[in-house]
Formats: structure tokens, sequence, C-alpha cells
């Protein structure tokens, strides 16, 4: 690479979705404000869960084509296979059922139960996905051809943003529980909806990616 880091590379990789995840967290950001100041609270988060759950399955197809496009460049097998990567997140799973349980919550069925219930789905699953996106970050900053000090900082902001995202989780997770046994349902729901979107939103435009380019590049 003639003493130059393959920047350009890295953002192509890290750029290959329209950013609809981000579109729809910033709609269910929008929405869980909306809720939050007491108009049509229960309705809105039936809403926000669906879109949610939609944009944590794009998501995850978003970080399944980072993976295949790093074993392209490298013309081998995925490197994240020997790691446990298997071709779905625990986001896609969680997704999938926040998707279900939204649109039964939206026809009135058990709605206080259910939207936490997804809730809580979200919450576990960007815990248990941090560590597939941080591996994924390293994975991207060596094909990117960082050395020395760049590396390390790239590797320093990706652990940055893994620890956000499992702060996240978490911020959702409690007041997930605290909503599925009746203490102010709705509203933690709602916060609780706020928090990972917020996550999503973060992680949908290359936050992390853009802050490896200007490490690699010197700026």
């Amino acid at each position: 690479m003639n003493g130059r880091y393959d920047t350009v590379g890295l953002w192509r990789l890290g750029t290959g979705s329209p950013f609809i995840e981000a579109m729809v967290g910033l709609a269910v950001l929008a929405l869980a404000v909306l809720g939050l100041a007491d108009i049509f609270p229960w309705l809105l988060a039936s809403i926000a869960t669906i879109a949610l759950g939609a944009a944590l399955v794009f998501e995850s197809g978003a970080v399944g084509r980072r993976f295949s496009l790093l074993a392209i460049k490298e013309r081998r097998r995925a490197p994240a296979t020997s790691a446990g990567w298997d071709g779905i997140t625990a986001g896609f799973l969680a997704g999938c059922a926040g998707v279900a349980l939204g649109i039964l919550s939206l026809l009135h069925i058990q709605t206080t139960v259910l939207v936490p219930a997804a809730v809580i789905a979200y919450g576990v699953a960007l815990v248990m996905d941090s560590r597939t996106r941080l591996h994924l970050s390293e994975l991207e900053s060596e094909h990117a051809g960082l050395r020395g000090v760049p590396l390390k900082v790239a590797r320093k902001q990706a652990k940055l943003l893994c620890g956000l995202q499992i702060l996240a989780g978490l911020g959702a997770l409690t007041p997930g529980i605290l909503a599925i046994i009746k203490i102010a349902p709705a509203t933690l729901s709602l916060a609780a909806l706020l928090a990972v979107a917020t996550t999503v939103v973060i992680f949908s435009f290359p936050i992390g990616r853009f802050l490896n380019l200007r490490a690699a590049s010197g700026l």
C-alpha cells in the first residue's frame, strides 16, 4: 500500500447499507418522545416496538454483509467463523420476535406484557451482540492496514462503542423488567425503547469507522 492505509476500502466496507436502520431509529425516537409526553403511549409504544424490531433485523443484515465483504476481500472463509459467527445475530432473532410481539400488542392482545417483553429481548440482544460488533470492527481495522498507534486508537474506539452498546442493552433490560412487573409500564417501556433506538441510530452511522479513517489518514 506504499505506506498509505486503505481507508477508502474500509469506508466502502462499512457503508454497505443506505442507513435504513438510522431512519427507522429516528422515527422510533420521535414516537417514544411523543409517548412519554402522554400522547397515546401504548399505541405509539406498539408501533415503535415493531419499527425497532425491523431496524434490528436490517442491522443484522448489514453486519452479515460486512463479514461477507471481509471474506471476499481476503479470498477465504470469513475469519469470524472460528469465533462463533454463524451468519445470524441475537439482534436478528430479537427483532423478528419483537415485530411479532409488537403486532400482537397493536391488536390489543396483552399490550402491557408484550411490549415490555419485546424491550427485554432487545436489551438482551444488544448485550449479546456487543462482542460480535467489537470483533467485526477489529477485523475491518486490520483489513484497512492500520498499524501502530492508529490501530491502537481504532481498537480503543471499538471497545468504547462496544461498552456503549452493553450499557444501552442494560439500560433497556432493567426498565423492561420493571415494566413487565407493572411498575410504570408505559413510561419505562418507552424509556427503554428510547435507549435502544438511540443505539441503533449511533451504530447505523459508521461513527467508529469514520474515526478509524481519521486516525488512519493522520488527520
